[in-house]
């Protein structure tokens, strides 16, 4: 065994001979960004290691060369992907490698939901075993149930009587607390008085995640952590996890048991935030992407990857909590949400739960912008889907200075009318700390390219202008395209220039590209010309501006004032389904309602791809 030192942490693991630099931080509990999935093609796991430590791993291989970077200070990178620890190693991750373990935005929308949850708790008074007639302590319980629900009789499973034998004294205790599921089975039986009934509610994205703790009777969110999705070791986007399952079968296994004992983590931050006790959640929601919700099910999704798209399993699942792996009360229930299709999940679900009856009315999009863009159209009632692959740009990733929307991240970039270049940073939670910035987060990203193309210094067609055009154009060092430098190396945390490079231009084009030509194909479908109002839903969509998305033509010209951000519309859908069970009912029936139309295949899509690479609103229809 070999331990594994990581800074800036000053984390450390033990690791067999042999295991990859990459695997061995995870297990640490650092995250490294790795957007191919660790298959040696992107360089975006980059390391940094002193000489003493770079002699106990492999040597470098071509493939490793050909992707490392010079290091400023002469120092040595290396891509942790590819090199396999064979003694005592001491890496540092610099931040622009730095993954998900840093706890992303996750804004959600304070909506008042009224209190009708499927778990509820009951004080009971039990009868005596002397009373008469004899009776068992079960069909005592049961009486007592019965009673205060004003029920004929109740449901306790063997299972919750077994637990409750456990405690001492259990045949004596005349006070109880029931814990009821849908007012007919008992879930849980603990002696004394327990008023405090709480659940959770899970959102589970491709890249990050949150866990809402919320007292069920108040319907109020009691904590709420986020965290990144530890899966990221084996791609950025779901499809690098897929192809991962079909090339390793242990991966699914792996996959779920980081996401599990991720989500029990913050579960568990939260539980001793608030003085809440496991025991005393006892119903949980979780929402995701078709492929995050197969992995969390232990259902392989490979099948969502190839054609005809189709999910294993889209029923959606009402299971016990300790099915899945979760540490809250034993006999909790789990509900994740059904899914519609290959690429439209639960997370899609949740969020048309959290649109009134105006949304049905006119022409309205919600759209929902990250390594997978989903987008629905409500137009005189009917309800259609379709998904975009836009890629992980969005998240930071495949963009050279790329990082989460974390603090020190640049999210939005304008052009004074002077010429000068100013941008914003996410802040700190505090006034201390270092507050210079690391690199460009998606909402960022995007505020730039806008920015530069409404100042010239970005051609509509994405095409840099000539270096002699601002004196913050240079050529890459590399001599073969131009880029745009925001943040000199002394004034970014990194040591190293914060730019925006041709290379990353032509990421965003492509991936607006794809989603506005999913879009148009969306509306063309339900003969529509024109749209009342957009939704952006999610994490990234809620940090865009709408004046800069509408200037780029990410989505058909509207009003700017007729583009709502609502925030992460999937959190606050698992909540709405947590709090009342009517909700849960409407997920069921809208995952019936809801058509979806499929891209792949349409020979429209690729003329329609071509025509919106460029960076302008065309505010003229093509359909028209």
């Amino acid at each position: 065994m070999h331990r594994v030192t990581i800074q800036p942490d000053s984390r450390s693991v033990e690791v067999r001979s042999g295991e990859r630099l990459l695997s061995a931080a995870w297990k640490a509990g650092v995250g490294i960004k790795s957007v191919c999935g660790g298959r040696g093609k992107c360089g975006s796991c980059i390391v940094e290691v002193d000489a003493a430590s770079d002699a106990m791993l492999t040597a470098r291989s071509d493939t490793e060369r050909e992707l490392l970077p010079e290091h400023p200070q002469g120092g040595n990178y290396r891509l942790a992907c590819m090199c396999e620890v064979q003694g005592d190693v001491s890496i540092s991750v610099p931040f622009e490698s730095q993954a998900v373990r840093s706890a992303p935005r996750k804004p959600h929308t304070m909506i008042s939901i009224a209190a009708r949850p499927l778990a509820s708790r009951l004080t009971l008074s039990v009868d005596p075993a002397a009373s008469q007639p004899p009776r068992s302590l079960t069909t005592r319980i049961a009486q007592a149930v019965a009673k205060a629900l004003g029920r004929r009789e109740v449901e306790i499973p063997l299972e919750v009587i077994g637990d409750y034998s456990a405690v001492d004294g259990f045949d004596g205790a005349r006070e109880l607390t029931a814990t009821v599921f849908r007012e007919r089975r008992v879930i849980q039986i603990l002696p004394g008085r327990h008023e405090r009934v709480c659940g959770i509610a899970v959102d589970i994205g491709t890249t990050s995640f949150v866990v809402f703790l919320c007292d069920l009777a108040r319907g109020e969110i009691i904590a709420m952590h986020t965290a990144g999705n530890p899966q990221a070791i084996y791609g950025e986007d779901v499809v690098s996890r897929m192809t991962c399952i079909q090339q390793d079968p242990t991966a699914l296994a792996a996959m779920r048991k980081l996401l599990v004992d991720e989500i029990n983590r913050l579960v568990a931050e939260a539980c001793a935030e608030c003085g809440v006790a496991s025991r005393d959640i006892v119903d949980a929601v979780l929402v995701g992407n078709p492929t995050m919700q197969h992995i969390l099910l232990g259902v392989n999704p490979e099948s969502l990857g190839r054609g005809p798209y189709l999910p294993v399993w889209s029923e959606g699942a009402d299971v016990e909590a300790a099915a899945l792996g979760l540490d809250i009360a034993p006999r909790a229930r789990a509900f994740v949400f059904p899914m519609v299709s290959g690429y439209i999940g639960g997370d899609t679900l949740a969020a048309l739960l959290t649109r009134g009856a105006d949304f049905y009315r006119g022409t309205q999009l919600l759209v929902d912008v990250g390594t997978n863009g989903e987008v629905v159209l409500a137009h005189d009632g009917k309800l259609t889907a379709t998904s975009c692959a836009t890629g992980p740009v969005y998240e930071g990733a495949h963009i050279r200075c790329g990082v989460r929307a974390a603090p020190g991240a640049l999210e939005r970039v304008w052009v004074e009318p002077g010429g000068k270049i100013r941008w914003a940073a996410i802040p700190g939670d505090g006034e201390r700390g270092d507050r210079r910035p690391i690199g460009l987060c998606g909402s960022g990203v995007i505020s730039c390219v806008a920015a530069g193309v409404g100042a010239g210094l970005i051609g509509t067609d994405g095409a840099l202008a000539p270096v002699q055009t601002h004196r913050q154009l240079r050529a890459n060092p590399s001599g073969r395209s131009g880029e745009l430098m925001l943040v000199e190396a002394p004034f970014s945390r990194t040591g190293r220039d914060i730019v925006l490079t041709q290379q990353d231009v032509r990421a965003v084009q492509l991936g607006k590209s794809a989603l506005r030509s999913g879009i148009e194909i969306l509306l063309a479908e339900s003969g529509v010309t024109k749209v009342d109002r957009i939704y952006l839903a999610g994490t990234f969509g809620n940090h865009l501006d709408p004046v800069d998305i509408l200037s780029i033509g990410l989505v058909p010209q509207v009003p700017v004032e007729h583009v709502h951000s609502i925030g992460n519309a999937a959190g606050d859908g698992a909540r709405m389904a947590l709090f009342n069970r009517h909700h849960r009912s409407r997920a069921v029936s809208l995952a019936r309602r809801l058509d979806v139309l499929e891209l792949s295949g349409r020979a429209d899509f690729q003329d329609l791809f071509v025509m919106h690479t460029g960076l302008t609103s065309m505010a003229e229809n093509p359909f028209a």
